[in-house]
């Protein structure tokens, strides 16, 4: 079901936006590929939307970052970026490539400094205190070795390199710390990789010379530089702190749970924290309501920043889980702006749907989000 132009008299409707000819995985700044994150927003979608709708040095602002496509893209583009998010791996992949080293040789000597003080912390790596969920993928001394070097950026307070820690965490190729498994979210493929026909994928692996190359691979492409101020918030969007005049909200709220970030997550969460969150989703499972009010609660808050001219950009999934829970999205969103008196004075100027290819969707049998649509709103 998609946005039906009926209900939007005299909107543009765009079904093959300026981002969908081709992948951009090979010219795109490499800090994208810092770490992986379910859901991403495309990145030649967030530098459309931020090279189309806003000018260098203007305010934008991504109450639910993710990965941080849209900040890094927005601060690579010389705008002022504040960033948040309540999922703390979220807000750590966002802050490392925010606050990235200038350079792969600054990033390799603090690495080095780092990984010399980590290994006082060997002796202390108490492995009956780990969860058998996480001892499970890993060498015991490849996993011994990993918790002393993140016990040291905690303490150092390195999220750059913990990040880079958790680039690696898990996959079956060589260059990843685990046992074989998947790449987005964590289950062992010991089935497809059996330990006797494949004894070398599960040997210890060497942690420093992987986060070596992870910061090499890193560094390939990286951004020019940063020229304008960016912040990272760890915290619900509701709570956003003020910002001050805003140029452009440009973000991508939960499509009312057809991702779970702590589960699919949930061993990089682990290291973040050696715990999980608690489970607090922003929206209740498949509650077009709950997803309503936070919506509604968000823009208000933001749209309120905005100025004449401003806009608000909502890019918004499908909820396809079963036949009885699948939602146009983009029809409650509009639904939203329409009933909410605080948002009337936006104007919905540019409609775009856009199709999510099965390769970029992290549920066996390409299950998830299809489509997506995105809503331009303009404060007059």
């Amino acid at each position: 079901m998609l946005l039906s132009p009926a209900i939007l008299p005299r909107v543009e409707l765009t079904e093959n936006p300026a981002w969908t000819p081709r992948s951009t995985v090979s010219t795109d700044c490499t800090y994208h590929q810092l770490a992986p994150y379910i859901g991403r927003m495309k990145t030649a979608m967030a530098r459309f939307l931020i090279q189309h709708y806003t000018r260098p040095g203007d305010v934008v602002v991504d109450p639910f970052c993710g990965s941080g496509v849209v900040a890094l893209e927005a601060a690579a583009g010389n705008r002022r970026v504040f960033a948040g998010d309540w999922n703390s791996y979220a807000v750590l992949l966002t802050r490392a490539k925010l606050h990235a080293p200038k350079t792969a040789v600054d990033a390799e000597a603090r690495l080095h400094a780092i990984w010399r003080d980590s290994r006082k912390r060997l002796i202390c790596q108490d492995l009956r205190r780990v969860p058998v969920w996480v001892r499970q993928f890993f060498h015991r001394e490849t996993l011994r070795s990993a918790l002393a070097f993140r016990d040291e950026c905690i303490e150092k307070r390195d999220e750059f390199l913990l990040a880079c820690l958790l680039g690696i965490l898990h996959h079956q190729r060589p260059g990843f710390l685990s046992f074989p498994s998947s790449h987005l979210v964590p289950y062992l493929r010991n089935r497809k990789f059996p330990r006797d026909s494949f004894p070398q994928m599960y040997e210890e692996r060497d942690v420093l010379v992987r986060l070596q190359r992870k910061i090499r691979r890193t560094y390939r492409r990286p951004p020019k530089g940063f020229l304008q101020p960016r912040s990272v918030f760890h915290t619900d969007a509701r709570l956003f702190p003020a910002t001050g005049r805003v140029h452009a909200l440009i973000t991508s709220p939960p499509y009312m749970n057809e991702l779970d970030y702590v589960r699919d997550n949930r061993l990089r969460l682990w290291f973040i924290d050696r715990k999980l969150p608690d489970r607090r989703e922003p929206t209740e499972p498949r509650r077009e309501e709950a997803f309503c009010r936070l919506l509604a609660d968000v823009c208000t808050r933001f749209g309120r920043q905005l100025v004449r001219g401003g806009r608000i950009i909502l890019v918004v999934g499908d909820v396809t889980r079963g036949r009885r829970h699948s939602s146009c999205t983009a029809t409650l969103t509009h639904a939203v702006f329409a009933r909410e008196r605080a948002l009337r004075s936006y104007r919905l100027d540019q409609v775009y749907f856009d199709t999510i290819p099965d390769i970029r969707r992290s549920r066996r049998e390409c299950k998830g989000t299809k489509t997506e649509t995105v809503l331009v709103y303009r404060r007059c």
